[in-house]
């Protein structure tokens, strides 16, 4: 069992992914509830990855031609 709390290990699979491992660089057994934290820091964007996500499709639908 981790010692460390879910939005720390959470970090670490966002930190992961920004680095370019693999989903399955993920250290914690497949059964933990770490290992579950661990997943869904490296499947969910970081909100200043949404916030530029979100920008960016409004910027396209601002330019985008009307018919």
């Amino acid at each position: 069992m981790s010692t460390r709390s879910p939005t720390a290990i959470s970090d670490e699979g966002r930190h992961a992914r920004d680095r370019g491992d693999p989903i399955t660089a993920n250290p914690y057994p497949e059964d933990s509830d770490a290992h579950g934290s661990w997943e869904r820091g490296y499947q969910i964007p970081d909100r200043e990855g949404q916030d530029q996500a979100a920008s960016a499709a409004i910027d396209g639908a601002d330019r985008a031609p009307s018919s």
